[in-house]
């Protein structure tokens, strides 16, 4: 009999889960203020260059190296002896009176296990020397994530604290701050070394106008999937021109490896607008770069252009198309089909209305930082708290929408199930198939670079470009059915490569349904599942879907074709992952729905499908 299950199962299968957010993001600081955000950051580790690594690395055409390339260490500028890494940014003000309001220092690397040495340097304790004080003093921080513990990332184990030092800062904000002893890996590690700090800055000047501004914090996996964050709670004026400001800081997102983009839209419009600069491309935007408003931050030594590892951006959202004017949310969607990275923060601030302001500013009084229940689901809302004071004893924590995760992890010896996505391509682009995709890219000679390094003779490495987004996409080894992608997907490819991958089905345009079922029975399948809210427009019920597409016209094109045929077929939009479900059928009972499955559809249909309930909670 077919039963239910909470982790979807592996016959292209989708619903309302997510591996990527080891730690949800969650409010650590929020305001309504007439003021805003700006930040100071600096890597802490870099090519070595003799003893350190000291030198500023600014190399960023295609030659440039990637930090799993170059042998890793320490930067370390100051001339103290008892201090092992050490880099300086200098904080300058943006208005001639500006006051600072919330100062908080954020500190992440790359540390496996084994070079761990926490008896003498806990990870959560750092040195800090601001323009108040001539000496370090000690500041013991807290831990928003440590990986360690996680079998995905047990390779580089990237962590990441906080500390608040709103007090030491406002003593005399402005000058050269130096951060020392964050421990990051050394040498040459697989996927790369990486670290570096940020302290984010939020300050009052009656120079501004009144800003809603929100930083969070959590630990989020970048890739295949992506993320979907939702400010929510402010309201802007309705004249003028608004200018949203969007910050975050990652580790991992490589100068050399394309295919992460960011995206960005409001409510009512259709269309996502990528954020693209002069420094960020649309298809790279995490580059290993440190960048403040369409320019390198340099205030800092050594002042990398190439950080090889360590991101931090704060930029205007501004696009020709779309207003911000009257709206009350923004939604963002971080994703990646290249490289691979870790969302360690977020910042958000744009222009509020006046009176929304004071009202708000009124009903959060007093105001205390906050950070919220965890989230665990790939959609986030980030709203304000309560109106009500925060104890040490019992923090406020208003709780969002939850939704269940998965337990299973992508180890060495097994994987997560993923949904197959398909794509319908003329014959010319590449044989029909199903492809174990390893990366995609916007640059073919990095597709063909990385080919190179694949050395196990188990793995065919072929590169195809799809006309839809342009990018080149890297498979590993390309197989004639679905069963037989599956074993090697769960087998590491017959153990041969243990990084991530996923699955790519491509079928040509026009070509006839096939008949793998016509002679042979259907077997029994988990019924995934997608979980909607009640002002979702998803039915509940049951579908036989045919089909899931990452391109719509992709799904428009395979609707036709299966009209073209006979059949009456429909989609819906998994609101989960955004991706478009093409189905035979809809039913509002689980047997009639299982009578049509292992009928073949009434004899019609002998290509794959499978059933999908919709939730409704």
């Amino acid at each position: 009999m077919f039963r239910h299950c909470s982790a979807w199962w592996f016959f292209l299968v989708s619903c309302s889960l997510t591996a990527q957010e080891e730690k949800p993001f969650a409010i650590r600081f929020q305001k309504y203020l007439k003021g805003d955000v700006t930040f100071i950051a600096n890597s802490i580790v870099g090519k070595k260059s003799g003893k350190n690594a000291n030198e500023a690395y600014d190399k960023t055409g295609s030659n440039a190296k990637l930090n799993d390339q170059v042998a890793m260490v320490y930067i370390d500028v100051d001339t103290d002896e008892t201090t092992f890494s050490s880099s300086t940014a200098t904080l300058k003000p943006i208005h001639e009176k500006d006051q600072i309001v919330f100062a908080g220092l954020y500190w992440s690397a790359t540390l496996p296990e084994k070079e761990r040495v926490l008896d003498k340097h806990p990870l959560t304790q750092i040195q800090l020397k601001t323009p108040a004080y001539d000496n370090y003093f000690t500041i013991q921080g807290e831990m928003v994530y440590d990986s360690n513990e996680n079998p995905k990332h047990k390779v580089n184990a990237p962590y990441v604290c906080f500390a608040n030092v709103t007090e030491f800062v406002q003593k005399n904000p402005w000058g050269a701050y130096t951060v020392a002893n964050i421990q990051a890996s050394q040498e040459k590690i697989e996927g790369g070394s990486a670290g570096g700090w940020v302290l984010y800055v939020v300050y009052q000047s009656d120079a501004e106008t009144d800003h809603y501004i929100s930083l969070y914090d959590g630990f989020s996996y970048i890739y295949n999937k992506p993320v979907d964050l939702v400010f929510k709670d402010f309201k802007t004026p309705t004249t003028g021109k608004i200018t949203p400001k969007l910050t975050m800081a990652t580790l991992e997102g490589d100068l050399n490896i394309e295919g992460d983009n960011l995206r960005i839209n409001t409510p009512g419009t259709a269309k996502w607008s990528y954020l693209n600069t002069p420094l960020r491309s649309g298809q790279n935007v995490f580059n290993s770069r440190i960048t403040m408003f369409q320019q390198d931050f340099m205030e800092r030594e050594p002042a990398s252009l190439n950080t090889l590892g360590y991101d931090v951006f704060l930029e205007k959202i501004q696009f020709k198309d779309q207003s911000f004017v009257a709206i009350d949310q923004v939604n963002l969607k971080i994703s990646s089909v290249g490289d691979k990275f870790y969302v360690t923060n977020v910042g958000f601030s744009i222009e509020v209305d006046e009176t929304f302001a004071k009202e708000k500013a009124l009903a959060l009084q007093p105001q205390t930082t906050v950070k919220t229940t965890a989230i665990e689901t790939p959609k986030v809302v980030l709203e304000s708290p309560k109106p009500t004071v925060v104890s040490k004893e019992t923090p406020n924590t208003p709780t969002i929408s939850k939704t269940e995760t998965p337990t299973k992890l992508i180890t060495l010896s097994g994987r997560l199930a993923k949904e197959i996505k398909t794509y319908l391509f003329d014959a010319t682009v590449a044989p029909e198939g199903y492809y174990i995709i390893a990366n995609a890219y916007q640059n073919k000679a990095f597709a063909e670079d990385f080919a190179k390094k694949l050395t196990s003779k188990k793995l065919r490495p072929y590169i195809y470009k799809n006309p839809d987004n342009q990018l080149h996409y890297l498979s590993l080894q390309r197989y004639a059915t679905q069963e037989e992608v599956e074993k090697a997907y769960f087998s590491n490819i017959n153990n041969s490569y243990f990084q991530e991958y996923w699955i790519a089905k491509i079928q040509h345009t026009g070509k006839a349904l096939t008949t793998t079922y016509k002679d042979k029975a259907r077997s029994e399948k988990e019924i995934g599942t997608i979980k909607v809210n009640s002002t979702s427009t998803l039915k509940k019920g049951y579908y036989l879907v045919a089909n899931v597409f990452e391109i719509p016209s992709n799904a428009s094109n395979y609707l036709d074709f299966l009209r073209k045929k006979g059949f009456t077929p429909q989609s819906f939009i998994n609101p989960i992952n955004q991706y478009h479900y093409t189905y035979l059928a809809y039913y509002t009972d689980l047997a009639t729905a299982k009578t049509d499955y292992f009928s073949n559809f009434n004899n019609r249909f002998f290509d794959n499908y499978w059933l999908m309930e919709v939730v409704v909670e």
